[in-house]
């Protein structure tokens, strides 16, 4: 979130793109029969007013999401013409021990023993737990139904922000101190501090919609929601204390 767009725009092509599309023609010289790309809800965009699903049109916002559906489309004609079988994968928002960015900010936020002003955003949005994205990954490896497919991948449990506050500080086995401040103040004063883009980030709806995961591979999250917070907390906790 830092970087220029100039920046952002050649180091997301030169990972996202160009090296993708070198693991493919190697994966390919190799005889690798099937090639799993971990793809970004962010192809579709970044807010929803329905929850997006696997045939919702793309509409990426930034470099980054631009970047993951360039190498989606360059992936699909590749394997298509090399007969090797392909399956993307958009995930939401991934968390799980050693977490960073953004996600680490907002625990090290619900840390503090401070009340927070969040208790009357009721977005919902969609995560999904390290634990879960890699059953996800390993099903997608071996399914036979799952080849040529897109799949989007979430807990299966949309939060909003004061939910989520609530679980993390219930991992830290602390009172959730939530004020009642109403969004569009909270809205107003990010766009105070000139921090529009938190305005998406942590009062906006970004739902995934996960049915075909669940109706055509039969996957179902092997954690909940509330475990995979716990998990992130302790080991948060843990690093911490070192």
């Amino acid at each position: 979130m830092h970087e220029t767009e100039q920046d952002s725009h050649q180091a997301y092509q030169a990972v996202n793109v160009d090296y993708t599309m070198r693991v493919a023609e190697y994966a390919h010289r190799i005889g690798v029969k099937r090639f799993v790309f971990l793809s970004s809800i962010k192809v579709n965009g970044e807010r929803t007013i329905q929850p997006f699903e696997e045939l919702s049109p793309p509409n990426p916002e930034d470099n980054y999401g631009k970047s993951k559906h360039q190498a989606e489309e360059l992936l699909k004609t590749f394997c298509v013409s090399h007969g090797m079988e392909y399956v993307i994968i958009r995930p939401p928002l991934i968390y799980g021990p050693g977490v960073k960015a953004n996600f680490k900010a907002l625990i090290k936020l619900a840390a503090l023993p401070l009340p927070l002003p969040f208790g009357c955003v009721s977005n919902l949005r969609s995560f999904i737990s390290l634990d879960n994205l890699n059953s996800f990954i390993t099903l997608c490896c071996e399914h036979p139904l799952a080849a040529n497919q897109t799949f989007l991948i979430s807990d299966d449990h949309d939060v909003s922000l004061a939910a989520l506050i609530r679980s993390i500080r219930k991992a830290f086995r602390k009172p959730a101190c939530l004020l009642p401040c109403p969004t569009w103040l909270l809205k107003a004063l990010f766009n105070l501090v000139g921090k529009p883009h938190y305005v998406d980030r942590l009062l906006g709806d970004l739902q995934l919609d996960i049915t075909k995961a669940k109706t055509v591979l039969g996957w179902q999250p092997v954690i909940s929601f509330d475990e995979g917070i716990r998990r992130t907390v302790e080991a948060y906790a843990h690093e911490t204390s070192i």
